[in-house]
């Protein structure tokens, strides 16, 4: 999937963080990671010409998860979400 940033107005494209596994060591499978989307932190990847947030493309962040919304590249399976610049939360760093 290409996207065209430009027309993304105020809004932020992430690359959602996907847990590999559940908390018991169970490994889920590639179809069931959709499901895995339960936390609402991400990579930023591109960021609208009318955002005012104080991020740019390659931060970690935290988002507001229910004002996103998931995209799914039907080619590859990749998943990513889209958001409003105000529902970007904060910015983390790993440690």
């Amino acid at each position: 999937m290409k996207f065209k940033p430009e027309t993304l107005c105020y809004r932020v494209i992430l690359s959602p963080y996907i847990e590999k596994e559940t908390k018991s060591g169970i490994v889920i499978a590639r179809d069931e990671r959709s499901q895995a989307i339960n936390t609402d932190r991400g990579k930023v990847l591109f960021i609208g010409s009318e955002a005012k947030c104080a991020v740019k493309p390659g931060d970690l962040v935290y988002y507001a998860k229910w004002g996103a919304k998931l995209l799914k590249d039907e080619d590859t399976g990749e998943m990513f979400m889209i958001c409003n610049d105000e529902d970007i939360l904060v910015g983390y760093e790993n440690d």
